[in-house]
């Protein structure tokens, strides 16, 4: 049972309420509740220097305000989780289901994608519907980021030829066999295509049997190896040679280790670059640079050689480890500047063509793979400004040797010289004739 306060005891209790009271009013340095309309400690930890909240709010926010504000800096964290796409971008994504119409892909955006069966493949006979299942990956080229619909427009035909054109580089390196689709006969071989890439097979690297018809090998398909590629020409090379038996990678080792530095081989033209020709010598490739065409300077090969021309070569460099071959036709004729001494000396005048044009002269063939500068300088008594002025390509001129270094290869020719002797020799007539 509880006793009553007594009343000599009231001011005593009266002091303890008021006590408690003043307890309660004084500022707590460690934490305290948070009332309507002030700030929390964690939106005062928020505040920049100036005083403003990350949102840059200079006073305190509603209920709605911050609701929408939480909402906004939610939506902003998600949006950084998502990738930040391109179209023409080549990725990989997910198969999340496929539907009559095309397959949708899981590609990590704020919308799935989606691939129109147009839009699979260049095979017509392989499908989403018999090829994929959801979970597996694809490569994509994104076409459109957001559509009517609402979907992102995904091409996997497309992604699949930016990616041929990688794989070609390695096969043309590997010479790793592939399944090409021959589509039509032109003059001099076949044309195939390999995921959507057009390329050619020459003749003379269709391994057919003699008198066998090309025509029989259209809309069928065919294994090749890639001899050439050339991206920024869209060019590609096959041959079905050394993809058969014929010519097996055992046998193409064989006949690299049995090149040797100066032997001289037979060989077919497959193709004819500005920087050179490609032999084939049998079932391996090997190249005749410009430089080792002819003695005298080659502008364009193709007015040497053709593709599909037999030709004989000489072997100038074995690399085993990579499988190069590198292979000259001037070699085989005879080399001009050996005996160039004992036909041409210094001070000599001969007649000749000029060849070509270049800023600091002309160049003159004075003989069979033989040509010599003929500086602008020495073009003529007075100053020329242009070259042109004075001599033209196919022009046929008399000038003098005035240098001759057969083991550099140059001749100095000069039509100055030669006009300046012609004047000695006229005056010389007219001092000996009698007044």
């Amino acid at each position: 049972m509880s006793e009553g306060t007594k009343l000599g005891e009231f001011a005593r209790t009266d002091e303890f309420n008021s006590a408690i009271r003043r307890e309660t009013d004084a500022p707590q340095e460690d934490s305290q509740a948070t009332r309507i309309g002030q700030l929390s400690e964690f939106e005062r930890s928020l505040m920049t220097d100036d005083g403003q909240t990350s949102h840059s709010s200079k006073s305190p926010l509603s209920k709605e305000d911050q609701l929408a504000s939480n909402i906004s800096f939610f939506q902003n964290e998600l949006d950084r989780l998502v990738v930040d796409y391109e179209e023409g971008d080549i990725i990989e994504g997910i198969v999340r289901r496929v539907e009559k119409g095309g397959v949708m892909v899981d590609i990590n955006y704020k919308s799935d994608g989606f691939v129109s069966n147009s839009e699979f493949g260049y095979d017509s006979s392989i499908t989403a519907e018999n090829s994929l299942k959801p979970g597996d990956k694809i490569r994509v080229v994104i076409v459109k980021l957001e559509s009517k619909e609402g979907y992102t427009v995904l091409s996997k035909k497309r992604a699949d030829y930016e990616l041929a054109w990688g794989d070609m580089m390695q096969f043309s390196k590997s010479r790793q066999q592939i399944e090409i689709l021959v589509t039509s006969k032109v003059q001099g071989g076949l044309v195939a295509e390999y995921q959507g890439i057009r390329g050619f097979i020459p003749a003379s690297q269709v391994a057919i049997e003699q008198d066998d018809d090309l025509e029989k090998y259209v809309n069928k398909k065919m294994t090749v190896c890639v001899l050439q590629v050339d991206r920024r020409r869209k060019k590609v090379i096959f041959s079905s040679k050394q993809a058969t038996g014929k010519n097996s990678k055992e046998e193409t080792a064989k006949l690299l280790d049995s090149l040797e530095v100066g032997q001289v081989r037979d060989g077919r033209v497959t193709s004819v670059k500005e920087f050179g020709v490609f032999v084939d010598l049998g079932g391996l490739e090997g190249l005749v640079h410009i430089s080792e065409l002819s003695w005298s300077r080659v502008a364009n090969p193709n007015k040497l050689v053709t593709v599909g021309q037999d030709v004989k070569v000489f072997v100038l460099g074995v690399d085993r480890e990579t499988g190069r071959v590198s292979l000259g036709m001037k070699q085989l004729e005879q080399d001009p500047w050996v005996n160039v001494a004992q036909t041409f000396q210094v001070g000599q005048i001969v007649k000749g063509t000029i060849t070509r044009i270049v800023t600091f002269g002309a160049f003159m063939q004075i003989a069979n793979n033989l040509e010599g500068l003929i500086h602008i300088s020495e073009l003529a008594n007075s100053r020329v400004e242009k070259v042109e002025d004075v001599v033209q390509p196919g022009q046929e001129v008399e000038a003098k040797i005035v240098k001759l270094v057969p083991e550099e290869q140059k001749i100095g020719l000069s039509i100055k010289a030669l006009s300046s002797s012609q004047q000695a020799v006229s005056a010389a007539v007219e001092e000996s004739t009698p007044a």
